[in-house]
C-alpha cells in the first residue's frame, strides 16, 4: 500500500479525534452543565416531574362536572298485569329500554378537595426537591472527577519533570565513566531511580485513562486522556465563617430544601384527613329516552330528565378516618423531626469541612515555600554535583526531595480545592450556572 496514502488514513483519523475534543468544553461549569443534559437517568427523573403536573390536574378536576352516557336494557319475565273486562294491562313492558345522559356535579365539600390540591401540588415540590437533590449530587460527582483528572496530569508533569532531570543526571554520568572519572555504581543508582520514575508515570497514566473514561461516560464528552486539557485546580485562599455559610445553607441547601418539602407535603396530607368526616353536596342530574311508561304504548320511548341534590355525610367508617387521621398526625411530627436531623448535621458537616479549610489553606501556603526551597537546594546540588563536590546519591536526594515537595504541594491544592468543592455543595451553590 502507498505510504503516502497510509499516512493520510493517519492524518485524517488524528485530525477528526482532535477535532471532536477541541469542540467539547473547555471548562468545569462547562463539563457539568453538559454532563446535567446528557446523563439518561437524571433525563428520566426530570421527565417524571411532568407526571406531577398531570396528578394536580386530575385533583382539580374535582371541580368540574363528570358527566356520562348510558344504554340500559333488560328482559323482565314474568309478566305483571291486570285483566279490566276483555283487555289486559300490563304495568311493565317485558323489553325494557332505557337511554340517557347524567350530570354529577360537586357543589361544596367543606375544604376537602382543596386540601387534595394543595396536597397535589406540595407532592409536585417533593418531586423537584428531590430532582434538584439528585442533580446537585451528580453535579458534584462530575467535579470530583474533574479535578482528579487535574491531579492525575499535575502530578504526572511533575514526574516527567523528575524523568528529565534523571536522564541529564544519567548523561553527565555516562560522560565520567567514558573519560574514566565515573564509577558504574552511580549510572546504576540513577537508572534505578529513572526505572521507577516511568513506573509511577505508567500507573498514574492508566489511572488518568480510568477517570477520563468516567468523565466521558458522565457528561457525553470524548476526551483523550493523552491530551485531557485540565491542569489547573480553581481554589481561593480565603477563610469561611461557618454561621454565615450555614445562614446561606438555610435557604439554597438541596438536602435541607427536600426535607422541607417533605414536611409541607406531610403537612398538606395532615389537612386531607382533617376533613374526613365533612360532608359534601353534589348536584345531580340527567336526560334520555326510555320506556314503559303510563299511559299509551308501554314500548314506545319517551324523552324524560330529572333534576336534584346529593348530600353524602359520614357516619361511620370503622375507625378508618380517625386513624388515617392519626398516622398523619405522626407522620409529620416525623417530618418536623427529619427537617430538624438534617438542619443540625448541615451545621456540623459545614463546621467541619470549614476546619478541613483551614487546614488545606495553611498546607498550601507552606507546600509553595517547600517547593521553592527544594528548587534552590536542587539547584546548588546541580552545581556542586558538576564541579565533583558532591555524590550522585547526595544529588538523586535532592531530586527527591524536589519531587516530594512538588507531589505533596499537588496534593495540598487537591485536597483544598475538593474541599471547597465540598463546602460549595453545602451551601448549594450551582457554579455550573454562573456565568
Amino acid at each position: 500500500m502507498d505510504k503516502k496514502y497510509v499516512f493520510g488514513i493517519i492524518s485524517l483519523f488524528a485530525f477528526t479525534s482532535l477535532q471532536a475534543q477541541t469542540n467539547e468544553p473547555a471548562s468545569l461549569n462547562g463539563i457539568v452543565a453538559k454532563a446535567i443534559d446528557y446523563y439518561p437517568t437524571l433525563k428520566e427523573q426530570k421527565v417524571q416531574l411532568e407526571v406531577s403536573d398531570f396528578q394536580t390536574e386530575i385533583t382539580k378536576s374535582k371541580y368540574l362536572p363528570t358527566v356520562t352516557g348510558d344504554a340500559a336494557y333488560h328482559h323482565v319475565y314474568p309478566d305483571s298485569y291486570a285483566n279490566f273486562g276483555p283487555e289486559q294491562f300490563s304495568f311493565y313492558p317485558l323489553d325494557q329500554w332505557d337511554a340517557g345522559i347524567k350530570v354529577n356535579q360537586l357543589v361544596y365539600d367543606f375544604g376537602k378537595t382543596k386540601a387534595d390540591i394543595d396536597k397535589s401540588k406540595s407532592q409536585k415540590k417533593v418531586v423537584e426537591s428531590q430532582y434538584k437533590s439528585t442533580s446537585f449530587g451528580f453535579a458534584y460527582r462530575v467535579a470530583n472527577v474533574y479535578n482528579n483528572i487535574i491531579f492525575l496530569n499535575k502530578s504526572i508533569d511533575a514526574i516527567d519533570a523528575q524523568i528529565e532531570v534523571l536522564n541529564g543526571t544519567k548523561k553527565i554520568i555516562d560522560s565520567r565513566i567514558r573519560n574514566g572519572v565515573g564509577i558504574e555504581f552511580d549510572l546504576v543508582s540513577t537508572q534505578v531511580k529513572l526505572n521507577d520514575a516511568i513506573n509511577r508515570k505508567t500507573e498514574l497514566q492508566n489511572s488518568l485513562q480510568k477517570q477520563v473514561i468516567l468523565l466521558n461516560t458522565m457528561a457525553g464528552t470524548s476526551y483523550n486522556s493523552s491530551s485531557i486539557p485540565f491542569k489547573s485546580f480553581d481554589y481561593q485562599l480565603t477563610q469561611h465563617n461557618a454561621d454565615s455559610v450555614f445562614a446561606v445553607a438555610q435557604a439554597t441547601n438541596p438536602d435541607l430544601a427536600a426535607a422541607k418539602s417533605r414536611q409541607d407535603a406531610a403537612a398538606s396530607e395532615l389537612k386531607i384527613t382533617e376533613k374526613n368526616w365533612a360532608p359534601a353536596l353534589r348536584f345531580v342530574g340527567g336526560t334520555g329516552y326510555k320506556n314503559g311508561y303510563f299511559p299509551g304504548d308501554l314500548y314506545k320511548m319517551k324523552f324524560n330528565y330529572n333534576v336534584g341534590a346529593v348530600l353524602s355525610v359520614p357516619i361511620y367508617t370503622g375507625g378508618r378516618n380517625d386513624n388515617e387521621h392519626n398516622i398523619s398526625k405522626v407522620n409529620y411530627k416525623a417530618s418536623e423531626y427529619n427537617t430538624d436531623a438534617v438542619s443540625i448535621n448541615l451545621k456540623k458537616d459545614i463546621q467541619q469541612t470549614i476546619a478541613d479549610e483551614s487546614t488545606e489553606r495553611e498546607k498550601v501556603t507552606f507546600s509553595a515555600t517547600q517547593v521553592e526551597q527544594a528548587q534552590k537546594a536542587l539547584d546548588l546540588a546541580n552545581s556542586r554535583f558538576k564541579n565533583g563536590v558532591i555524590t550522585n546519591i547526595e544529588l538523586l536526594d535532592a531530586q527527591s526531595n524536589l519531587l516530594k515537595a512538588k507531589v505533596d504541594q499537588i496534593q495540598f491544592e487537591y485536597q483544598l480545592a475538593t474541599t471547597q468543592l465540598a463546602l460549595k455543595r453545602l451551601m448549594g451553590v450551582q457554579f455550573w450556572n454562573n456565568n
